[in-house]
């Protein structure tokens, strides 16, 4: 498999949805490109781009609350993910451990890792690279355990974001490998969800009257039916809170163990999870590692399956992050 820098990923990316990037400003589905005001808004706990002074995307490695999570939007500051603690009188405050985008097992060893009373997924170390186009690189290192315990399970976490085409696309390209953290072999346990996942706004689902189009989900192989798929990728497009069309895509490296993912999506609370214990367990052997890559594609605008397709297939040809 051949090697090909990230930001050319990128630039592979973008001409493949060149929909996105040509197409004629008059077309209400494609917005015409606007000047890009890009500045970093850097805490002791997250990592932000912002355009205009509005968040683009904010990732959240905070070790008082654990399980790290990055909250997603448009270029023009409209958020795509739930966020993140939820605001009161939110339309939907179900699920609350649901952090936007983010990574959470199920359970490890038969013991519950997934909602909020268990908090042992704390980031041990952070590093944030941030360079003046609006790309990205954040890599932490996580420690799984219960509490006042040691851990049983690290994982090294990088994160990269491509920078921002001229109306808005960028790719989060998400790899995450985890190691047994003693001399035991670690069991990820099967449930039908869990893993990488995320979690769209609730006026996705409708809340909003003004909504003039259902966002719905689609998968590889064709319409997304049902809660349960197999695929390749699956997106979630429909339109966004500033009225315009948008799409938001997952892609399951092709590299990842288990391939091609078996995902769950929901409709009620828009979620949407490539799940690697859907079927069956996970045995993590003491001394071995196991990698796994997800992409995220974010995108202002209406994409047809083949552009997406495209897109999927720029991102698989690429290697693993040293």
């Amino acid at each position: 498999m051949r090697t090909i820098h990230f930001n050319w990923i990128f630039i592979c990316l973008a001409s493949s949805i060149a929909v996105a990037t040509a197409a004629p400003a008059q077309q209400p589905s494609e917005p015409a490109p606007a000047k890009l005001e890009l500045r970093w808004e850097k805490t002791d706990t997250s990592l932000a781009l912002l355009n205009h002074n509005k968040v683009v995307w904010r990732c959240v490695h905070d070790k008082t609350i654990g399980k790290p999570y990055m909250r997603i939007g448009l270029i023009d500051g409209t958020e795509l993910t739930r966020p993140y603690p939820i605001p009161k009188g939110y339309a939907k405050a179900d699920h609350p451990w649901h952090r936007a985008l983010w990574w959470s097992f199920k359970a490890i060893n038969g013991k519950n890792y997934w909602e909020e009373n268990q908090r042992g997924t704390e980031p041990v170390a952070v590093k944030l690279t941030a360079q003046e186009d609006g790309a990205a690189r954040i890599d932490l290192e996580i420690a799984y355990h219960l509490p006042d315990q040691p851990p049983v399970v690290t994982e090294r976490r990088m994160i990269r974001i491509g920078k921002p085409s001229a109306t808005g696309t960028y790719l989060i390209d998400w790899q995450a490998t985890f190691t047994p953290a003693g001399k035991e072999d670690v069991v990820f346990n099967q449930n039908s969800y869990g893993g990488f996942a995320i979690r769209m706004a609730a006026e996705f689902c409708g809340d909003n009257p003004q909504q003039v189009a259902a966002w719905k989900f689609l998968q590889s192989d064709g319409d997304a039916v049902g809660d349960t798929h197999k695929a390749r990728w699956m997106a979630y497009q429909g339109i966004a809170q500033n009225g315009q069309p948008a799409a938001l895509v997952m892609f399951a490296h092709p590299d990842n163990p288990r391939y091609p993912a078996w995902w769950q999506s929901r409709n009620q609370y828009p979620y949407l999870n490539p799940s690697l214990t859907c079927k069956e367990d996970f045995t993590l052997a003491a001394g071995t590692s196991l990698t796994l890559r997800y992409g995220v594609l974010v995108h202002q605008g209406a994409l047809e399956p083949e552009e997406i397709e495209h897109a999927f297939q720029a991102f698989a040809e690429t290697n693993a992050a040293e």
